[in-house]
């Protein structure tokens, strides 16, 4: 699903905001998410603030994020700040959300071959999956 980039509609258009949603937005679509089609409903009073809200459009890092997981179809939130890349001495990789049947080392040529079916790349830092097409 391609869409163009959002915001969620309480964040205000900031130079910030503006600057950080092609990047959030290109992480989300490298990981194989997308916004839900559907809007969730926003949370009354919500601010910048954190509120127990999911919302449509990016949201910000301390807000979750209402997605779609593209290889399995489910519905789930997340945290943007969740999704960036891990830096320092031992960088963590991103990890699918949780019950993902695509996740992990053990599904590697399943998740491979699911990237390609939906006609994303394998990222770059799915190893795991980068070996299993080049021994397929």
């Amino acid at each position: 699903m391609s869409t163009a980039p959002f915001l969620a509609p309480f964040l205000k258009p900031t130079p910030r905001n503006l600057e950080t949603l092609p990047v959030a937005w290109a992480r989300m679509t490298e990981l194989g998410y997308s916004p839900r089609s559907t809007p969730v409903p926003e949370p009354e009073g919500c601010t910048r603030t954190r509120c127990a809200g999911a919302h449509h459009g990016y949201p910000g890092s301390e807000h979750r994020w209402a997605l779609v997981d593209e290889l399995c179809g489910q519905e789930f939130t997340a945290y943007y700040s969740h999704m960036r890349d891990r830096k320092g001495a031992n960088p963590a990789p991103p990890r699918r959300h949780k019950g993902c049947p695509y996740s992990g080392a053990a599904n590697a040529a399943k998740r491979a071959a699911r990237y390609a079916e939906i006609g994303r790349p394998v990222p770059a830092w799915d190893t795991d999956a980068l070996t299993a097409t080049q021994t397929a």
